[in-house]
């Protein structure tokens, strides 16, 4: 810290620098008149300038003022302190001027002095560091959507920057609702290619006979229905990210096919007999175990290996509650209605385990939104959604009192109405998507796709076989229990 001592007397200029040079890494010069003042300015930088308001004997004398008000029209950034026995006009005067602050010549000691030189070294340290963050936000792309300031998502962000500089496949992992989706478009965001296409699909929403379609293109007759010639994501990402979501639900032949082009970056579509060139790049996501799948023979090794070069772990929200303030703040901002929480509610959110994770965070602020009678959220208004949505994630302990509830089911065919229901109840839950159907069953995708085609689950009058005869709606006086997100 570079400290400019103004002062007529030498007496005090001696006395001042004896109490700065206790501050450390300080470096003192000394000016004893307005012209040697401006003389030392003209030439170097100071951090804080402490400055007597009379420089002579002469009452008359406002050559403190001057030099307060020239530094003044040249810069704000150099703090000023003021020192004066008791004249309060002129002290009055110099803070309109822009000094930091004064202290009387009669109060001038160590303990008065010093906290202001820290208090003036803090907030310099914190405007530089402001300045470095907005530059380097300003230079570096955003990441859009990553909300929060935790450890893990600094790491994370980090992570995202850099493997998008990379041309190589990236695998995103995380649970269910962790935000896998926000990660991907951040990675295209921050990679080579910007401007290029980000195409997205979901491996486990699309018939295994239209995928290869879907992934590849085909030429026209290539199979019954191609009356005509179809690029595939492959060709129309051109330089882009083609993110395949759920990768585990890929079936192996297609997974033998991908693992070529990531090798070789050239693909055929579908009947045709030239190769076509990949220039673009592969992100998979997937909430699986992939080493898992492998151990089971349900993924190619030599693909997870192929995929698992950079590999961006998207933390659960449980692992960064710190960060839920930040994103309650931001899903308000998204509603049509000024919600607002009460500390004590947003406390409460941070003590909740959230097992759905920001996903069923963001839910919560749009039930609360539409259902919420005042603007104002509060623990009591915030407690009956949170058990309304968790209710169903408890674990069940035992099937006795469902398997029960069935028995007593005015049903003739109980066990094939039971099935049908469970069917058709997931695929509700799950808004159509078989492979996330069938992972809430327990069950293989095919079993799913074999009712579903032969029309069990998508017919409601065979569904509704299992309601209840006394006409009372299914929820949670049900077996089945009461609707939640998948």
């Amino acid at each position: 810290m570079r400290i400019l001592v103004v002062d007529d007397q030498a007496s005090a200029r001696r006395y001042l620098v004896s109490i700065v040079a206790r501050v450390e890494d300080v470096e003192v010069r000394e000016a004893d008149s307005l012209a040697s003042a401006r003389a030392v300015l003209a030439t170097e930088r100071f951090d804080v300038a402490l400055i007597d308001l009379r420089l002579s004997n002469d009452a008359r004398d406002r050559d403190g003022l001057v030099l307060v008000t020239e530094i003044r029209e040249k810069t704000t950034a150099l703090p000023i302190i003021v020192t004066a026995s008791h004249e309060m006009a002129e002290i009055r005067m110099a803070m309109r001027l822009g000094a930091h602050d004064y202290i009387l010549k009669d109060d001038l000691c160590e303990e008065l002095v010093l906290p202001l030189l820290a208090e003036i070294r803090t907030r310099e340290r914190l405007e530089r560091e402001v300045r470095e963050l907005r530059a380097r936000s300003a230079s570096e792309p955003p990441a859009m959507g990553l909300v929060g300031s935790s450890r893990p998502m600094q790491l994370l962000r980090e992570t995202v920057r850099r493997a998008a500089l990379s041309d190589r496949p990236i695998l995103v992992v995380g649970p269910t609702g962790s935000g896998k989706e926000l990660v991907v478009a951040a990675i295209h965001a921050q990679g080579p290619h910007p401007d290029e296409p980000l195409l997205d699909l979901n491996c486990g929403a699309i018939p295994e006979a239209l995928m290869e379609s879907q992934l590849f293109g085909h030429e026209r007759g290539a199979f019954t229905g191609a009356d005509r010639r179809q690029d595939g994501y492959f060709a129309l990402v051109r330089k882009g990210t083609l993110f395949l979501d759920e990768i585990a639900e890929l079936s192996m032949p297609l997974q033998a096919k991908l693992l070529r082009v990531l090798e070789s970056g050239r693909f055929r579509p579908v009947g045709a007999t030239a190769v076509a060139r990949f220039g673009g790049r592969v992100v998979a996501a997937t909430h699986a175990n992939l080493s898992e799948l492998v151990a089971r023979g349900q993924f190619r090794e030599d693909l997870l290996y192929r995929l698992d070069v950079l590999t961006v772990p998207v933390p659960a929200l449980a692992e960064r509650t710190e960060d839920i303030p930040a994103l309650v703040a931001h899903f308000v901002r998204q509603q049509p209605r000024a919600l607002r929480f009460t500390t004590e509610a947003i406390d409460l959110l941070c003590c909740m385990p959230w097992p759905g994770n920001v996903r069923q965070l963001r839910n919560l602020i749009d039930r609360l939104a539409v259902f919420a009678e005042d603007d104002q959220i509060t623990p009591e208004v915030v407690r009956p959604f949170l058990a309304s949505n968790t209710e169903t994630e408890k674990p069940v302990t035992s099937l006795e009192p469902i398997v029960r509830a069935i028995l007593r089911l005015p049903v003739e065919n109980k066990l094939a109405a039971i099935q049908e229901a469970l069917i058709a109840e997931a695929m509700v839950l799950c808004d159509g998507n078989k492979s996330a159907a069938a992972r809430l069953l327990g069950v293989h995708r095919k079993a799913v796709e074999r009712r579903v085609e032969k029309g069990l689950a998508d017919d409601p009058s065979r569904v509704d076989s299992a309601a209840p005869s006394d006409g009372s709606p299914r929820g949670a006086g049900s077996p089945f229990g009461p609707r939640s997100g998948c």
